[in-house]
């Protein structure tokens, strides 16, 4: 079953932000020499991460009692076990639980692990992050975070079952400086073990280098550690040899978090082709209709890979939080509607707008709640706009801004005032339990004849920091004549 356990680095190393929020507050608490204390510690942490918590409490006789089962937990895993034992779980999950548990309280520090799940509907791997706390009884506590750190859902599975390719995902592991100690197996398919000449073999948990035979290649092995540290994506050509036959492979390398993703094509047929096409010259004409058919063959397998390379880039346009452009993509795309606009004569207007007071809602509620107000002040966006036409971005933290083609600057200060008016209208969901109201600056702009896109979002920054400083919750017009209070 694939494991890791760490106790130092553990912020650089977590998948969830969470985890280095939660290991910064326990810190802060175990500074006292009397250790943290589980009551005042739950008190604390249980508003803004209960949701993703497991209390953990020793029985007595090597085994330790859910006293609290987080919600998302039970919908990830798709049962609640609160009041069960570890015990209960698959045996090599629940030993490693248990021997994590122990270890973590035998040294009184928090420690972060990584580990397989064997039994759950949806998840593959999670991640935890383990803190030793002591009741006011003087009984120990463990408060544990937990998330899956990858899925594996149903079409996931499809595809990686029914697809020609093999396709294999490694994750790095590196020592206490960070420096690459190997690469181990943690997602392979059918085909990419038949490929590698392991047909009836579970190559999962396995150092790749001796999972896939053809990374053994230096020069192969190089470049998959250039495509690691540089982070872009590689095509590589190797071939090995088995059962006295030379098998060619194409890969096409691309990074995944700390680790790489491998698309393996067999493409022995056509070098074996190619190879005759050189010294069967009498055989040509059958020859060549071969090549054809690889060819074809080939370019099928090309448009499936540009449809998964446009699904890639689509995830590499749209901010992760909000779902809507992200800076460089908006950037991009507004470029292109004002070509357009210069083609047809229409005018183009930009709002850009920045949330009031947002550090206040971060520092009174959390950043959790931030990051719900976030999200839905960009969903109040997308509601004013033409889906079809407009553009919604986010530049960053609290800044969106509205590109609207065809759209003069008496039709985009309509389009202001009713996003100020749906604000004052509405609060903000932020949980079940809590809505806050919200406020925002706009600051509008028409471009102006031959303008380019750097000027016409500076002029609409100018007119941004005009409402910031007349008090906020107000729009200004680019044009210092006009000026409309909300």
């Amino acid at each position: 079953m694939y494991q890791e356990v760490h106790t130092d680095h553990i912020a650089a190393r977590a998948n969830a932000p969470e985890i280095g929020q939660l290991l910064q507050r326990f810190e802060a608490c175990a500074r006292d020499a009397s250790g943290v204390s589980f009551e005042s510690f739950r008190d604390e942490v249980m508003p803004c991460f209960g949701d993703d918590l497991m209390v953990l409490t020793p029985t007595g006789d090597g085994d330790y009692a859910f006293s609290h089962y987080g919600r998302e937990i039970v919908r990830y895993v798709g049962a609640n076990r609160l009041h069960e034992r570890v015990s209960a779980m698959t045996g090599p999950v629940a030993a490693f639980t248990v021997a994590c548990c122990d270890r973590t309280l035998a040294e009184g520090r928090a420690s972060y692990t990584v580990h397989r799940s064997l039994a759950s509907v949806r998840v593959c791997l999670w991640e935890r992050l383990l803190m030793p706390t002591t009741a006011a009884d003087g009984s120990a506590r463990l408060i544990v975070f937990s998330r899956p750190l990858q899925f594996h859902e149903e079409l996931l599975t499809a595809v990686l079952d029914t697809s020609p390719s093999g396709i294999v995902a490694l994750r790095a592991f590196r020592d206490p400086a960070g420096q690459l100690e190997r690469l181990a197996v943690i997602t392979a398919n059918r085909q990419a073990a038949a490929m590698a000449g392991h047909p009836d073999a579970e190559l999962l948990d396995l150092d790749a280098r001796i999972a896939l035979p053809f990374l053994r290649d230096p020069q192969v092995w190089q470049r998959c550690l250039f495509a690691l540290d540089l982070r872009r994506p590689d095509r590589i050509e190797a071939s090995w040899s088995a059962d006295g036959r030379t098998v060619w492979l194409q890969i096409a390398v691309a990074p995944l978090g700390d680790g790489l993703v491998m698309t393996i094509s067999d493409i022995s047929e056509l070098v074996v082709a190619n190879q005759t096409l050189q010294s069967r010259a009498a055989t040509l004409a059958l020859e060549v209709s071969r090549e054809r058919a690889t060819r074809r063959a080939l370019s099928e397998e090309m448009g499936h890979r540009d449809e998964r390379e446009q699904e890639l880039r689509r995830l590499a346009e749209t901010d992760p939080l909000t779902a809507l452009l992200n800076r460089r993509s908006f950037t991009e795309k507004a470029v292109q509607a004002i070509q357009a606009s210069d083609d047809g004569g229409a005018d183009v207007s930009l709002i850009i707008i920045d949330i009031d007071h947002f550090k206040a809602v971060n520092d009174c509620h959390g950043h959790l709640a931030g990051d719900a107000v976030i999200r839905a002040f960009a969903d109040l966006l997308l509601g004013q706009v033409r889906m079809e036409r407009d553009l919604v971005g986010r530049f960053g933290g609290e800044e969106f801004a509205m590109l609207l083609p065809s759209a003069d600057l008496e039709a985009a200060l309509r389009v202001a005032l009713r996003i100020q008016e749906v604000l004052a209208s509405r609060l903000l969901p932020v949980s079940e339990t809590l809505a806050l109201p919200v406020t925002a600056s706009l600051g509008v702009a028409c471009r102006q004849r031959g303008e380019i896109l750097s000027d016409l979002i500076a002029r609409a920054d100018k007119a941004l920091y005009r409402a910031k400083h007349d008090g906020r919750r107000c729009i200004r017009l680019a044009d210092p004549d006009l000026v409309i209070a909300a």
